[in-house]
C-alpha cells in the first residue's frame, strides 16, 4: 500500500463510527431513554396517587364539615310519653326499628379484609331540627318557651350505589336529597346510648374513606370529630 492509499484510509476512519461502535452508542441511548422514561412514569404514579389520597382526605373532612354543622342545631329529645320517639337515634347495618323503620336502607358493600377497622359495623344516624312549626318567627313555642321541633325525620345513611362505591348519603323522611361524600366505607356515629364515654349532648362522628386506585391499591384515612348540639332538651 502506498503512502496516498494510507492516508486515504485512515481519513475514513476518522471522519465516522463504524458499525459496532454505532450500535453500542445506540443501546447506551435507548438504555437511557428507558431509565429516564421508568423514573417519570414512576413519579407520575406517585404524584398521582398522593393527588388521590389528598383528595380523598379533603372530601372526608368537608363531609364532617356539613354533618356537624347540621347535627350541631340538632338535640338530644328524650320523650318521656309512651310510644314517641327520642332523638338522635342510632341505628346499625341499615336495620331501623320501631317508629323508625321508615329509615332503614340496605347495609353498604365491604370492600377490604374483615380484619380492618374499615370493616366494622357501620352506623346511621336519625335526628330533628328546631323549626318554626307555629309561624311566630321563633323556634320556641309561645307560650312555654320550649323548642320547636320540625316533624321531619334526617338520616345520614352510607349505601352502595349503582357502580359499586360507597356513597353517604343525607336523607329526608327516608328519601334521598343528597351525597354528602363518595368513598366512605364506615361511618360511625357515637351517642350516650351507643358509647358510655361520650357526653350526653355529645355525638362523635367518625369516617374511614377507603379508594382503590387503578393498579388495585387501597388508600386508606380516618378522620372524626365530636359534636356538641346546642339545642339538647332535657326532660325531668
Amino acid at each position: 500500500m502506498n503512502r496516498t492509499t494510507h492516508l486515504r484510509a485512515r481519513a475514513r476512519r476518522a471522519t465516522g463510527f463504524s458499525l459496532v461502535e454505532a450500535l453500542i452508542s445506540s443501546f447506551i441511548f435507548v438504555s437511557l431513554l428507558i431509565a429516564v422514561y421508568g423514573a417519570l412514569s414512576d413519579s407520575m404514579k406517585f404524584h398521582g396517587v398522593q393527588g388521590t389520597f389528598i383528595k380523598m382526605q379533603m372530601d372526608g373532612r368537608r363531609a364532617l364539615e356539613r354533618m356537624a354543622s347540621e347535627l350541631r342545631m340538632a338535640g338530644r329529645i328524650d320523650n318521656p310519653v309512651e310510644g314517641e320517639p327520642g332523638y338522635p337515634y342510632v341505628f346499625t347495618n341499615g336495620v331501623a326499628l320501631d317508629t323508625f323503620a321508615a329509615n332503614s336502607h340496605p347495609a353498604p358493600t365491604r370492600h377490604l379484609d374483615p380484619a380492618n377497622p374499615a370493616s366494622g359495623d357501620v352506623s346511621s344516624i336519625v335526628f330533628r331540627l328546631p323549626a318554626d312549626e307555629d309561624g311566630d318567627g321563633l323556634l320556641t313555642e309561645a307560650a312555654t318557651g320550649d323548642i320547636e321541633w320540625g316533624s321531619d325525620d334526617i338520616c345520614y345513611a352510607l349505601v352502595t350505589d349503582t357502580t359499586g362505591t360507597n356513597v353517604l348519603e343525607r336523607r329526608v323522611n327516608g328519601v334521598p336529597t343528597d351525597i354528602i361524600a363518595r368513598y366512605v366505607e364506615r361511618v360511625t356515629f357515637a351517642t350516650i346510648d351507643t358509647d358510655a364515654a361520650v357526653d350526653f349532648n355529645e355525638i362523635v362522628i367518625t369516617l374511614y374513606m377507603a379508594r382503590q386506585t387503578p393498579s388495585g391499591q387501597w388508600l386508606q384515612a380516618n378522620l372524626t370529630t365530636c359534636v356538641t348540639m346546642r339545642n339538647t332538651e332535657e326532660v325531668d
